[in-house]
Formats: structure tokens, C-alpha cells, sequence
């Protein structure tokens, strides 16, 4: 019979079964006894023991197993855990074993291994030699020091209220530091802070604590068999990673079904080493290779497995290769029957907590590295573009030299922004990819290319010709090449054009060398940032692409693309027509259809320092150009014409300086045929050549490149013109035009000045209005009155794009009568429906309330409700268009998810709307643009024109209000009250709901008319007051370190102490202390629009009694003590991305100026202002503020009762 009893002490911070451990035990004895047989245990703590038994059914004088090892705080691998039942996380806190066995002195350093283990910090002695555990999930990567604090022992509670983005999941982290901290684990595709940046990826990077899920095999049945060998089925799988760890989860995947066969590729001390379950518990294959590749450079590693399928003869087999070694590989043929196998996804870098592994599938770290190249059988999978889910993904950053391989031993020196290669002699170039001559017979700067051991070819520069480059020629219509046999290619340089970064144009004529290689993939023309290939860098480019042309431009926050019809090869010259204003670019080719995009992202500016290349490349590497721009060839062919404009009604110029002259070129011949025989002019036009131009003169009537398309009614060759008013736009009809009015105008040409109140919309005429937007990413909430005409139509729209894949979107429209919400936070669009039906003969003013918390919506129209509580994994509405109300500028931007029907444009009246408590100004002047809008009623009276329910009164163009008794002024905005008020010493006249008036006074007054001057040291707040605090010494602070104290004493739960910060943006920065949900709660934000709260709840505010509060800011660690005692303590950003607090000298206390609702400016951080007592305000320095100096109103004086 064997005894084991294990006598320890704890610092324990959770419950167990037998109750929950008082707060006040720091050391807690327990007493663990255990016998074999019959299997028995008892837990004594706290002087109460547990008892528990169980028969094993032993033999008599049978050996009993050996022990296994003692673990001390928890486990390393929690999923390699399979005899405990229940939910299982490692202990954190502190822990002393006296005993064990009857042995003493166990000491922790002498442990076979730790992880993430430290020296108790308890100020007890006894306790101070062994250290806290890591909680489970530090052992999934994240990279922190667990450590236990003796003062609080317990944490406080740093993830609050949705503190991270986008579907991120928020784990708290204690610090090394002794602070404690959070981690916002990402989804796929986000990343920052807070998980609320989009991450831009691609190629993957893991951090060890991070995951992608791709799709594997749906069935055996995708594999092809060869005839007579089904009994087994091979898979080969390559990928290519970089890492320098020494262990990690490369791949893994599992059968679904019965999770017998499983595949695990990992690095172990460094060797790629793969597990292998080929059916049943006991066919598991191992394999580990005696070479490590954690060199941190990328390794090609490929495996090669079959799949037995239904034979006696089935055999197992696994094989490996790294880094072009000789493979190893394992067998075996004693398996039994094996069902068909579903390797349903496969997960890279680590393994969901949700999936169930193998119990003999070996150890599981996350991987730290990259992995670039993934194939299966062939199949290339575009990791980042067919990952299911991931998370914590970023961009892996290769080093330049790794990537840019230089050519014919050349060496690569590269830092941090540039790379070059050093070339042996007799090469040249960027990659030393061009053989040279030793010594050149070529003149006038020519190129000199070796063709054999003793002869040579002369490349010659722009306006040279000849062998040797010595004749001097002339080229009006120059010939391109494309790229010759030695990978040079002809082209000509011009100076960087000036002001293309907003607006440009350009006009292009061409004829094509052939009608095959010269239509595949050539570049025509290109100006870019930098020649480093990288995604971000902005760049134009247009090129030929599979008998298309393609336009394509990157404004730094990714590629806009547009590629035309199908050339029509039968025509001798093609015309380009191509431009871009701010984000939106547009193509047109021929006489095809213009053809248009919008740019991604919120960058307009394209910036580019380059020379603007024509036909090819100085050095063309099409590695070394911008993703979109890497076109394989040069141009093939003359071009007759290439001219730009950079102001919408400027006048086209020639390329160069001065205009038709190139900086440089190559390989550039003159055209020997006449553009003019090649054009051909259609109804009548005539070709004229001048210059480095042709174009066709077309007749009265005709216009376009080959005077192929009438002249409509709105365009400036017509003849009579148009009587569109400046500023209006004209729209051509089959019998004549009609003129799209701008806001704040109307008539048949737009000739009439429109004053609005209460817009109304046409939906045929494209009428819409647009207003600024600010943020609405946490929530939404919308009213909106209408008075519909017609039973569709789009009421409220904004996105993050303005294009049909806008990403993120949240609109209120009208559908058969119904109203519907739909929005989408990037993953699934949410729609909700109300059940009745508006009235649409114009004669009812409906009300809307709609929006949404996170993911959950509602939708409220004339009081009756729907709500929707989504299950969706985001939780932000990321947008950055303007906020459209009544239609769109064109219904093609409309996201077709966000509309149930074709869009439509409301038609009706709107009289507010209203979101997140900010109303917009439905004026001519409120918005921020629009058309075609006219006013509801066509007169000066609107909704809110006559406030507190005036009545409207029409005087020609103007009106004037008739108001309530108790109201006066031009629009009823004046209490009559008021308006001989007896209110003194500037103090405010409020009128109350008695019809009568109360005066709020100024610092230093009080009395019924603030007649009476005060002085306190001690602030009494009532709810409706506040203080405004200017600090005299803000430019000289160092706002990397802030300190505020004071005392306060309420009776509420709830209220703003003080606010540090102007709070006029949700975007400011701020440090907040207050009451919320009877808990002391300090939200701080240094920069990242993302507040970061922090609750302690171990105390009671209300009960009247003094409590002495400080908070001190130093960059990114935040600390707040409670009548002296440290109750938090934790860093919101390890990283230090931002670390000032930038308050403009502001601080306000109590509450904001009149009209401010605390609950709107704070973003319901907190709910409402103080009611209670603030003094001894200490800011930043030891010298107390005199609150009676500052400006503030209704603030009394409470020195009494002190």
C-alpha cells in the first residue's frame, strides 16, 4: 500500500467548493492526504476536510505503478490534460510546500521545470520563496511575466465594456512590473491596441499566440487514385516558413469524425519533426530530422503521407524534407481497417481552444514566424484569402536581402530602408543582372552589351543612332521594342510631372508592333514612388494585360485596378482616355464605355518623386515594381500622342521639360509610318497631324477620338449650349437635358436661390444630402421623421467605402412600405424589418428609431419595436463616408447587401434627424452637399424653425413665430422669463417648468439673483453644475506625466468627479475619474479614440463620508490610490505607442457647461453629474487650486459640516 500526503501553504485568489476563501487569508493551510488502495483522498482547509473514495479493484501483490511527476500551480500543456473532468485553469498566486512524503525542504529552483514561475512578492518572509503560475493561458503566448501582488492580492478587473474592436476578445495581464495590464486577442484581418486597425496582410505572421484555419480536403474522393493501388491514396504537402524558436506548431490537422488520424508538423529544440496518426491509437508515426532550421531565413519543408483506404493491404507511411536534404521516411504495414478519412480544416501556427486534439499528437507550442508558401497536391493556397478565421495575425516583415536576391554573385547590403547590390566586375545593374563590356566602343553615353567573348552591341540613348551611337535623329513619333534578348528595355524617362497628386488626365494614342507579344502583358507607361515593390508605395501605371488595357494607381492604402473591353485589333490606332480626382479614377478606350473605381482606403493624395517612365524602365525588373505595376515586358510599338492635364479645365501639355522633350531613353526609334494613314476618321472628320499630336477634326455634331459619338445637348460642342446655371450639372436626355440642381437652388436651369427647412426628395432626379460624419463605432442611434410619397427608398446611409464592396455599412430604408435596417460589421449583414407599413400619400409624419450596441440592433417605427440580439463576432461599424440622407450621389455606390430591392432614392419630406444625440442642420447651409433637393412646404416655415412649439407665420419670403405665452423672441427661443431677468453678476437665466426662471451662478455668487458673494474651499455640486479649471502652466508640463488628487463625498452611485481634457471630440484625449454602478471608475485615453476603463468596486462611495483619491499618469501606466492604498495599477499600452496626455489645459469638475449632458459628451462612460463635495484639488504640483478662481456656475459653498 502506498501513502502520499502533501502539506502546503497558498496564497489563494479564486473559490472552491467548499465556499468562498475569505479575502483577509493571505496564507491559507491546506492538508492533501491520498492512499492507493482502495483509492482515497482528503482536503483539509480552513479546519473543514472533504473525504472521497473510489475501489480499483487491485490484485494483492501486484506491483503498483510508479508515480508520475508532482505539479505544482498547474500543468504546461492544459490540452494534453485528459483524467481530470471539468473546466481546468492553472493556479495564480502564491504557493509554500512544507512537505511531501514526509520529505521537507522541497525547493522550487531545484524543480525539473518551470514555466513562468517567480519569487513571491508577499511581504511575509515565509512566503517568500516560491512564486505564482502561469494561467492557462500565458502558455498560449502570451508574452508577459505572471506575478501575484500582495497589496491588493486581488486583480482588478481591466477588461470592461467591449475594451477591444472588431470581434477581439480582452484577457488581463499582470506585469512584471508589479501593474497589470490587458491583451486584445484580434480576429483575422485586425490588429492595434484594441484590434481596431485593419491589418493589411500578406504574408502571414505568428507570434505564439496565433492561429489561421484554412479549408483541407471535403473527401478522399478529391484525390486521384491510380487503378489498382486504392488501398492508399498520397498527399504531398510543401510550405515554405522562417523562425528562430525553437519549437512550435507548424501544421496541424485532424480527421473529424473519430479523430483517430491526425497530422502535426512542429519544430522540436529546432528539427522539423511531424506525428503522424494513420488509424488507430497504436499506428502513430514519428519522424525527427538531426538538422534544426530555425535560422531565420525561409525554409522549403515538404511532406509527403498516404491515407490507407479498405485493405488488408494498406500501408501507413509518412515522409519528411527540409531545407533540400534527403528525406526520411517511416512505415507501417500492421494497420487494421481504416474508414474513410475527413481532414476537414487545417490550422497554422497553433490550435483553436475550441478544437479537440489528439492525445498523442505531441507537444503544442505556438509558433513564432512566418509562413509564406502553402500547397497541397499542387493546389497553391492563397493563405491570408482563404483563411476561415484566424487570429492574432500580422504582416510578416522580410529583410530586403532576403527578399531581393542579387544575380551573378553579386553581395546585398541592405539597412532598415534600402538595399543594393555590390556587383563583381563586368556586371551592372540594380541586381547585377546586365553583363558589361571591358571596354566600350559605344559614344554619347550609350549602353555597351557584351554578345560574345569578342563582340559587342551598342544600346543607344534617346536621339542617337547607328552602330556605334554617333548619328544624330530626330524622333517625333517614337518606337518602342519592349525588352530585348540581354533584358534591357526601350524606353524614355520624362521629368516628374508636377501637380498630378489630386487631379490629372491623360490622353494616350498608340498603334501595337503585332497583334501577340505585344498585347500580353506590357507596361505603356509608369510613375511611382520607389522601385522596392513593396504594396504600400504609391505608384500609376497603365500597360496592355491579355489584349486589355489596365489601369491601375495606388494612393498608399492599396490598389485600384481597371482593365477596358477586349481591344478591337482591327483598328490601326487605339485611344486612352484615363484620369482620377481625389480617390475616383476612370478609363475609357476606344469608343467602349468610361469604366471607373474608387481607391480603397481614405488616402487621396497620390505622392510619387519618380521620373515618369514611358514604354519601359531604366532598369526593368518587374519584381522591383508595385504590386499592379509589374507588367513583364515593355511597350511594342509608336505612340503617336501621350499628353496630360492636372486641373479639370486646364489645357493638355506634352510630357517633359520643356514640353515633347525626355530627360533620358533608350533603345528609341522613330516611327516609320504616318499616324494620319493609320486614323480612321469616321462621319465626315478629318486627321491632323501636328507636332508630337494627331486627332481628328470631327464635324458640327460628332465628337470623340474618331468622331464616332454624336455631341449630346450638355456638352460644350453643342450648339445652341446648355443654360445650366454655374455650379449645376447637366444631364442630357432623348429629347433635350435637364439641370441637376445643387443645394440651395431650384428653377428649370438651377437659376433661383432655395432657402430649406424641411428638405424634400425626388427620387428620379437623384436627390440627396450629405453631412459630416463623426464616429459611431460602438453605437448608433438614429431618429428620423419622414413623410413618405412612395414606398422606396433609401432614407440613411453611411459606410466605410463608398463603392457596391463598401466593407462595413449601416442603412435605414424603405422597402414595399416597410421600414428595414440593415448593417454590417464585417462579417454578416444584419436585417431588421418592421412589421406595419407607412402611410404614403404624404399626410403622416412618421417616426424612426433605429440603431444598434455592438452587434445587437432595434428598429422602432411610431413607437412599436423590433430588436435583433446578434450572435456576429464584430462588434465596431467602422465608417468614413459622410452620413447621406434621402438617396445617394450615384445609386452604383449603394453596397448591394444594405438594400433589399434595386436602390431607389427616397421621395418624400424629412424634418429631423438626429444621431447619437447631435442633430443635423437640414439646411442648405447645415449640410455639407447635395442636389436636387427642394423645401417640403416651399416656404421660409419649417419643423424646428419656431422652438418650443411656435407657430410658423408665412410673410412672403421670410416668416415670423407666434409663440406660447411663455416664450419670446424671434423664434420662440426666450423665456419671457428671461427676458427681463433679475439674474446678476453673469449668471444664467434657466427657465424652469413653473413658468418661471432660476438663476445659475457664476463662481463667487450665490442668492436667489446671485446677489450674494461667497468664498469656499469646499465645492458643493447639485447635479447641474460644474467647474472649469485652465491650467496657467500647460505648455511647460511634461504631458508624459500627470498627477490629480482630491477628496469628494456623495450619497449618489453615480457622477463625474473630475475630467481632465476638452471634450469636444470623441478623439480628444482625456483622464476621467468618477461614480459609475456604485464602483469608483477612471477611464483614460491617450490617443487612440479608444478608452481604456478601469472599475474598483471593494468600496462604498455613497454612504456621505470623505474619500481621499489619486491618480497619477506616468506615460502608459496608470495608478490610483483610495485613501492611500494602491487599488490599481495597470499599463494600458506595454508597447508605449502613445504616451502623452494632450488636455489642452483643460479640466472640468463636476460636470460640463449648461446644455452639455454628461452622459453624450463622455460616451456614456459616465451617466450623469456629481452631486456631492469636492476639495483639496491638487493638479500636477503640490500647490492646491483655489476652485472660487475658476469659472463654473451653480456651484455652492460646502465648507459647512466638513
Amino acid at each position: 500500500m502506498m501513502d502520499k500526503s502533501i502539506h502546503c501553504l497558498s496564497g489563494w485568489d479564486e473559490k472552491w467548493k467548499l465556499g468562498a476563501i475569505p479575502c483577509h487569508l493571505w496564507k491559507l493551510p491546506e492538508y492533501i492526504w491520498q492512499d492507493f488502495d482502495p483509492c482515497r483522498a482528503e482536503l483539509t482547509i480552513l479546519g473543514r476536510t472533504m473525504k472521497t473514495s473510489e475501489s480499483i479493484n487491485h490484485i494483492f501483490g501486484k506491483p503498483l505503478p510508479e508515480s508520475g511527476s508532482v505539479f505544482i500551480g498547474g500543468f504546461p500543456y492544459l490540452r494534453g490534460t485528459n483524467q481530470i473532468s471539468g473546466p481546468l485553469e492553472n493556479f495564480t498566486g502564491c504557493i509554500e510546500v512544507m512537505e511531501i512524503n514526509n520529505w521537507e525542504s522541497f525547493i522550487p529552483s531545484k524543480a525539473v521545470k518551470k514555466i513562468h514561475v517567480e519569487n513571491c512578492r508577499s511581504q511575509d518572509s515565509t512566503l517568500s520563496t516560491v512564486s505564482s503560475v502561469a494561467p492557462s493561458s500565458a502558455t498560449e503566448g502570451v508574452d508577459a511575466t505572471w506575478t501575484s501582488l500582495s497589496t491588493p492580492p486581488v486583480a482588478p478587473p481591466v477588461c470592461q465594456e467591449d475594451l477591444c474592436y472588431n470581434g477581439g476578445t480582452c484577457h488581463p495581464v499582470s506585469l512584471s512590473s508589479g501593474t497589470f495590464s490587458f491583451h486584445c486577442d484580434c480576429p483575422l484581418h485586425f490588429t492595434g491596441r484594441f484590434c481596431e486597425q485593419g491589418a493589411g496582410l500578406l504574408f502571414p505572421s505568428f507570434s505564439g499566440n496565433s492561429y489561421l484555419e484554412l479549408p483541407f480536403f471535403i473527401t478522399l474522393d478529391e484525390f486521384t487514385c491510380v487503378p489498382g493501388k486504392e488501398h492508399k491514396r498520397t498527399v504531398t504537402i510543401y510550405l515554405t516558413i522562417k523562425t528562430n524558436t525553437l519549437n512550435g506548431t507548424i501544421l496541424y490537422s485532424s480527421e473529424k469524425n473519430s479523430g483517430q488520424q491526425f497530422l502535426h508538423l512542429f519544430l522540436m529544440d529546432g528539427r522539423p519533426t511531424v506525428k503522424y496518426g494513420c488509424g488507430s491509437s497504436h499506428n502513430i508515426l514519428t519522424l525527427s530530422a538531426n538538422y534544426s532550421i530555425n535560422t531565420n531565413a525561409f525554409i522549403p519543408i515538404t511532406i509527403r503521407y498516404t491515407i490507407p483506404v479498405g485493405s488488408s493491404q494498406s500501408v501507413c507511411m509518412i515522409e519528411v524534407t527540409a531545407d533540400g536534404k534527403p528525406p526520411i521516411l517511416k512505415k507501417d504495414t500492421e494497420i487494421s481497417h481504416v474508414s474513410q478519412v475527413h481532414f476537414e480544416s487545417m490550422y497554422l501556427g497553433h490550435i483553436p481552444e475550441d478544437v479537440k486534439i489528439h492525445k498523442n499528437a505531441g507537444h503544442i507550442y505556438g509558433f513564432n514566424g512566418c509562413i509564406q508558401e502553402l500547397q497541397v497536391n499542387n493546389k497553391e493556397f492563397f493563405i491570408i484569402d482563404e483563411a476561415l478565421r484566424g487570429k492574432n495575425i500580422e504582416n510578416c516583415h522580410v529583410p530586403w536581402c532576403a527578399r531581393h536576391l542579387c544575380h551573378n554573385n553579386g553581395t546585398c547590403i541592405s539597412d532598415s530602408e534600402n538595399w543594393f547590390c555590390e556587383c563583381p566586375r563586368l556586371y551592372s545593374g540594380r541586381m547585377c543582372q546586365f553583363a558589361t563590356c571591358e571596354n566600350s566602343p559605344c559614344g554619347n553615353g550609350a549602353t555597351c552589351v557584351p554578345k560574345s567573348r569578342t563582340d559587342s552591341l551598342c544600346l543607344c540613348p534617346y536621339g542617337r543612332s547607328g552602330l556605334l551611337c554617333t548619328e544624330a535623329v530626330n524622333i517625333t513619333q517614337p518606337r518602342f521594342s519592349g525588352t530585348d534578348a540581354f533584358g534591357y528595355t526601350s524606353f524614355l524617362a520624362y521629368s516628374r510631372i508636377p501637380d498630378i497628386g489630386f487631379d490629372y488626365e491623360f490622353h494616350l494614342k498608340f498603334q501595337l508592333a503585332n497583334n501577340h507579344s505585344a498585347l500580353q502583358n506590357n507596361l505603356i507607361f509608369f510613375t511611382g514612388q520607389k522601385g522596392h515593390g513593396l504594396d504600400s508605395d504609391d505608384f500609376l501605371a497603365v500597360g496592355l494585360r491579355e489584349g486589355s488595357v489596365v489601369y491601375t494607381y495606388n494612393l498608399g492604402a492599396g490598389t485600384a485596378s481597371i482593365s477596358s473591353d477586349p481591344l478591337d485589333l482591327s483598328l490601326g490606332i487605339h485611344t486612352v482616355r484615363l484620369g482620377r480626382f481625389f480617390q475616383m479614377g476612370w478609363l475609357k478606350v476606344d469608343d467602349h464605355k468610361n469604366k471607373s473605381i474608387v481607391s480603397p482606403g481614405r488616402l487621396v493624395g497620390l505622392n510619387v518623386v519618380s521620373q515618369f517612365y514611358v514604354g519601359g524602365y531604366s532598369e526593368y525588373i518587374p519584381d522591383l515594381l508595385p504590386h499592379g505595376a509589374d507588367f513583364k515586358n515593355g511597350f511594342q510599338g509608336c505612340i503617336f500622342t501621350i499628353q496630360v492635364r492636372t486641373e479639370k479645365n486646364g489645357h493638355f501639355r506634352s510630357l517633359g521639360n520643356p514640353e515633347g522633350h525626355p530627360d533620358a531613353g533608350r533603345s528609341v526609334s522613330q516611327c516609320d509610318v504616318s499616324p494620319c494613314s493609320l486614323m480612321k476618321c469616321s462621319n465626315g472628320g478629318t486627321c491632323v497631324k501636328s507636332a508630337s499630336t494627331v486627332h481628328c477634326d470631327c464635324l458640327p455634331g460628332w465628337k470623340g477620338e474618331l468622331c464616332t459619338e454624336t455631341v449630346s445637348t450638355c456638352d460644350p460642342e453643342h450648339d445652341p449650349p446648355h443654360h445650366c446655371s454655374k455650379g449645376a450639372t447637366c444631364v442630357s436626355l432623348p429629347h433635350g437635358y435637364t439641370c441637376s440642381c445643387p443645394l440651395g437652388t431650384t428653377g428649370i436651369h438651377c437659376e433661383q436661390a432655395l432657402s430649406i427647412s424641411d428638405p424634400s426628395f425626388r427620387s428620379h432626379e437623384l436627390s440627396w444630402m450629405s453631412f459630416a460624419s463623426f464616429r459611431i463605432q460602438k453605437k448608433t442611434h438614429i431618429q428620423l421623421q419622414f413623410q413618405p410619397l412612395s414606398a422606396d427608398g433609401i432614407l440613411f446611409y453611411v459606410a466605410q467605402h463608398l463603392k457596391a464592396q463598401s466593407g462595413d455599412f449601416l442603412c435605414i430604408s424603405l422597402v414595399n412600405g416597410s421600414v428595414q435596417l440593415r448593417y454590417n460589421l464585417g462579417d454578416r449583414t444584419i436585417i431588421l424589418e418592421t412589421l406595419q407599413k407607412v402611410t404614403t400619400n404624404g399626410s403622416i409624419w412618421h417616426v424612426i428609431k433605429a440603431g444598434r450596441v455592438g452587434a445587437e440592433g432595434y428598429l422602432d417605427l411610431d413607437g412599436i419595436n423590433v430588436t435583433e440580439k446578434a450572435n456576429a463576432k464584430m462588434s465596431s461599424l467602422d465608417t468614413n463616408t459622410d452620413f447621406y440622407v434621402g438617396g445617394m450621389p450615384s445609386l452604383n455606390l449603394v453596397n448591394p447587401m444594405s438594400i433589399a430591392n434595386e436602390p431607389a432614392g427616397f421621395q418624400g419630406c424629412v424634418r429631423e434627424v438626429i444621431i447619437n444625440n447631435q442633430e443635423l442642420k437640414l439646411t442648405e447651409l447645415g449640410a455639407k452637399s447635395g442636389a436636387n433637393v427642394g423645401d417640403c412646404d416651399g416656404t421660409p416655415c419649417g419643423y424646428k424653425v419656431c422652438r418650443n412649439r411656435g407657430e410658423c407665420i408665412v410673410n412672403g419670403t421670410t416668416f415670423s413665430c407666434k409663440c406660447l405665452p411663455h416664450w419670446t423672441g424671434n423664434t420662440c427661443n426666450q423665456s419671457v422669463h428671461c427676458s427681463n431677468n433679475l439674474c446678476l453678476h453673469q449668471s444664467l437665466c434657466i427657465p424652469d417648468q413653473s413658468f418661471s426662471y432660476n438663476c445659475f451662478c457664476a463662481l463667487g455668487w450665490v442668492g436667489k439673483y446671485c446677489e450674494n458673494k461667497t468664498s469656499f474651499s469646499t465645492a458643493k455640486f447639485m447635479g447641474n453644475s460644474y467647474i472649469k479649471y485652465i491650467d496657467p502652466d500647460y505648455r511647460m508640463r511634461n504631458l508624459q506625466f500627470t498627477t490629480i488628487s482630491l477628496n469628494f463625498s456623495t450619497t449618489e452611485t453615480e457622477g463625474l468627479i473630475v475630467w481632465i481634457g476638452k471634450a469636444q471630440k470623441e478623439e480628444n484625449d482625456f483622464l476621467a475619474i468618477g461614480l459609475h454602478n456604485q464602483s469608483l471608475k477612471i477611464a483614460v485615453n491617450l490617443g487612440k479614440s479608444v478608452s481604456v476603463p478601469m472599475i474598483y468596486s471593494n468600496g462604498t462611495f455613497f454612504c456621505n463620508k470623505w474619500h481621499h483619491v489619486s491618480v497619477i499618469q506616468n506615460q502608459t501606466v496608470i495608478k490610483a490610490y483610495l485613501d492611500n492604498n494602491l487599488i490599481l495599477s495597470e499599463d494600458i499600452d506595454p508597447d508605449k505607442k502613445f504616451v502623452d496626455l494632450n488636455y489642452d489645459g483643460i479640466s472640468y469638475l463636476g460636470g460640463f457647461e449648461y446644455g452639455r449632458k454628461v452622459n453624450t459628451v463622455t460616451q456614456e462612460i459616465f451617466k450623469r453629474d456629481f452631486v456631492g463635495k469636492i476639495k483639496d484639488v491638487f493638479f500636477q504640483d503640490s500647490k492646491k487650486i483655489e476652485l472660487i478662481k475658476s469659472e463654473g456656475y451653480n456651484v455652492f459653498n460646502g465648507d459647512e459640516q466638513n
